[in-house]
């Protein structure tokens, strides 16, 4: 079965305080469930989500068999900041 919902977590924030510079102030560590919506309240930077939406559409279409060993993708944001790790919920 293929999944329909990839966790999201900002797996590292290259910055001092590990805290984003930009407007959405992502802290390393914070985590989303990605599905049919984004997340919300305090949801996740619109720039990094545009930066990662292909590859959560190919983490949730293509067969486990075909992702290779890590089974998940690492996306750094446009600018530079923030390492998110995007994985199928288990």
């Amino acid at each position: 079965m293929i999944p329909s919902q990839i966790q999201c977590e900002a797996l590292n924030v290259r910055t001092d305080t590990k805290i984003c510079p930009g407007l959405a102030k992502t802290e390393q560590g914070e985590s989303y469930l990605l599905s049919a919506r984004t997340p919300g309240p305090n949801g996740i930077c619109c720039q990094a989500m545009t930066a990662m939406n292909s590859l959560r559409m190919a983490l949730s279409v293509i067969e486990q068999k075909d992702l290779g060993d890590s089974g998940y993708f690492d996306v750094v944001c446009p600018h530079g900041f923030v390492t998110f790790r995007l994985s199928r919920k288990t």
